[in-house]
This record gives structure tokens, C-alpha cells and sequence, in this order.
């Protein structure tokens, strides 16, 4: 693990699915119009994984999704230019546009689906936990313009802070951790 490790709890009980943090995204980076750096998925227990419970007593989950900036990162294991690549002093996983060929092996190998082939162009784009904001002291922007405060975000790497206390308060859980990656984002 890097020195430091940013990392965000996500409260899927409290996500509304009104997609701001999906739309900021996609405008602060200025991704191309397909191109999307995060996105929500609709979860349930019924067949069609949309709604639980029955008529009038319904409820619908959602998950957002993003970039987990892992501690062992399949993306920057298998960028053949090392355009993808893990920050010692805070964790976050970011590419260089400068060195990215847009071959999608990024893209491919991470069981996240983060990293983002812009065909348009001619690169891989990923969620860098709004690298710019976090060094001025901001929350990603996903993070501050939750509606509903679904988003928690600090270092995971300390103990004492909001975020590590409330995932571990709330027995927040990765996704996917057979795959070894070891997540910094965690759901509950």
C-alpha cells in the first residue's frame, strides 16, 4: 500500500440513483460524449434486479461505481507504456494521456470496468478521485455533490480518520476482493 491512501465509503442505503455524481464526472473531466468515468447500477433481489419487496411496499438499490485506486492495481500491471499508474505519496491511480496509446489493456484486465477506452481520443480515461480537488484541499467532486451523502471520502491508511471508522463501524465490504486487487472504495 502507498504511504498514503485515499479510499471512499459509499453508503448504498442513502443513494437516491439521481446520477449527479455521474453527470460532475463527465463534466469536469470534459469526457468525450460516451465516455463516462463512474456509473450506477440498479440492484435488488428480484428476477429482473431492479425493485424489491411488493406493491406498495417497493424499494430500489443503487451502486454507484468508480475507480477503486487499488492497492495492487490490475490496470497498472498490464498498461504495456506505463501510462497507468499508482501515486506512492496519496494511492490514487491515474493515467498519462502523454503515454497512453489507447490499446484498452487497462481497460480489459480491471474487474471494476474503470478505465474507459476514448476511442475519440485515441486514450484511456479513469477516475482519479478529482486528483486537482484533492490536492487543493476539495472533495472529489462526486463526493460534494451528493444530494443525499452517499459518499464518504478521506485516507483509509489512518486509523483515526472519518472515512476508516465509519467502514469499519458500518462493516463496509469491497467489491470483488477474490480478485486480489485490494479496493480503497468500500460498500455498505
Amino acid at each position: 500500500m502507498a504511504e498514503k491512501q485515499y479510499g471512499m465509503l459509499v453508503r448504498t442505503e442513502r443513494c437516491v440513483g439521481c446520477q449527479t455524481c455521474v453527470v460532475g464526472c463527465h463534466l469536469l473531466h470534459e469526457c468525450p460524449t460516451d465516455v463516462y468515468l463512474g456509473y450506477l447500477e440498479t440492484v435488488g433481489q428480484s428476477k429482473n434486479y431492479l425493485v424489491t419487496g411488493t406493491y406498495p411496499n417497493v424499494s430500489v438499490t443503487f451502486r454507484p461505481h468508480l475507480c477503486n485506486h487499488c492497492a495492487s492495481p490490475a490496470c497498472v500491471a498490464n498498461c504495456p507504456t506505463g501510462a497507468m499508474a499508482k501515486r506512492e505519496e496519496d494511492g490514487i491511480v491515474e493515467s498519462d494521456p502523454s503515454v497512453c496509446i489507447g490499446c484498452g489493456a487497462c481497460a480489459k484486465s480491471c474487474p471494476y470496468e474503470a478505465p474507459v477506452v476514448a476511442d475519440a481520443l485515441g486514450i484511456a480515461m479513469k477516475c482519479d478521485f478529482c486528483r486537482p480537488r484533492v490536492e487543493r484541499g476539495e472533495e472529489p467532486l462526486c463526493v460534494c455533490s451528493c444530494p443525499a451523502e452517499a459518499r464518504i471520502f478521506g485516507e483509509i491508511s489512518d486509523e483515526t480518520s472519518e472515512v476508516s471508522k465509519l467502514m469499519a463501524e458500518l462493516s463496509a465490504e469491497p467489491l470483488l476482493p477474490e480478485e486480489g486487487t485490494e479496493p480503497s472504495v468500500r460498500y455498505c
